[in-house]
């Protein structure tokens, strides 16, 4: 791989959107028009990301075409134009997109004095590229949150001074709402949770579907044995927790960090609505939980977690 694609991209991301990709979750309903996906427009500055651990950036919108150049995880691209039908390739159904890859100030990057443009699918980007020491080990490391072919959330941890192949770690978060729509997938945003906040850094994935109650909040750690540096760690599903808004009949979390500590505290809230609008019978459970091994671990006191009253 080229030093121009190796450079360390610290764009300032824009503000979230959903990233969406769903199918019917019988097979064989599924057709080209069942997909649900986000669609990117063209743009005039890089908001898109690759998601995956590399990209063959081609020379035409086809599978099989040439190779420009092989883009890393967490590389931004500029979307110039986006192929109107949609095609199958591999796993997945998507657009073709023409993408100009970009350096660390927003500007095309060149190589031999030749601009990086070319056609990547669409299911390689992502809007959620993340930079932080997950580790700590000094070092910088780079995560996305990208649709998986199977229909899952998979967020990747590269890190950038392990030599590929085997620099990158994933893990998979299941979307919520699947069972109730009859679908495989769903939406997903992603955002950082800061050592600060956290007492590590975490990226937070949640996933609320427009037409279902079910909503579910996931944290993804990354950690190495040692915080030895150069060594490829895992990433980890830290927490996982979820909720419910079908009303009348509510159930609510509360995430309040100890970063300190490196724990949280759960506090998660069930109520029932009244007739005035107002809520009934609410209930309010706070559960602390301890990092260990980047997951969070329940600490179950002498009594059972403490428990709030509302009527």
């Amino acid at each position: 791989m080229t030093p121009v694609l190796l450079m360390s991209l610290a764009l300032a991301q824009t503000p979230p959107v959903s990233l969406q990709y769903s199918a019917p979750d019988d097979a064989a309903r599924r057709t080209l028009e069942s997909y649900e996906f986000t669609e990117w427009e063209p743009s005039a500055k890089a908001d898109l990301y690759v998601g995956v651990d590399e990209a063959n950036l081609r020379q035409s919108p086809a599978a099989d075409a040439a190779v420009v150049s092989t883009l890393p995880l967490g590389a931004a691209v500029r979307v110039l134009e986006r192929r109107a039908e949609r095609v199958k390739v591999g796993e997945y159904v998507n657009h073709w997109y023409s993408v100009e890859y970009v350096d660390t100030k927003g500007t095309p990057a060149t190589e031999d004095d030749q601009r990086h443009t070319g056609w990547l699918f669409g299911n390689t980007l992502t809007p959620f590229r993340f930079e932080s020491d997950f580790d700590g080990d000094g070092e910088l490391e780079v995560a996305t949150v990208v649709m998986s072919g199977d229909f899952k959330i998979r967020v990747r941890v590269m890190e950038p001074q392990v030599k590929p192949p085997r620099r990158v770690s994933s893990v998979d978060i299941t979307p919520a709402g699947g069972g109730f729509l009859s679908v495989d997938g769903g939406p997903a945003t992603g955002k950082l949770v800061s050592s600060k906040t956290a007492g590590i850094p975490l990226v937070q994935v949640d996933s609320l579907p427009e037409a279902c109650g079910d909503y579910r909040t996931s944290l993804v750690s990354y950690t190495v044995p040692g915080k030895k540096k150069g060594v490829l760690g895992k990433a980890k599903l830290a927490l996982e927790l979820a909720g419910m808004s079908d009303p009348p009949s509510h159930s609510d979390f509360k995430i309040s960090f100890q970063p300190k500590s490196k724990g949280l505290t759960v506090a998660q809230t069930t109520y029932e609505d009244d007739e005035k609008g107002g809520k009934k019978d609410e209930v309010t459970t706070r559960t602390p939980f301890r990092l260990s091994d980047g997951v969070y671990q329940e600490q179950i006191p002498s009594g059972v977690a403490g428990t709030e009253s509302m009527r």
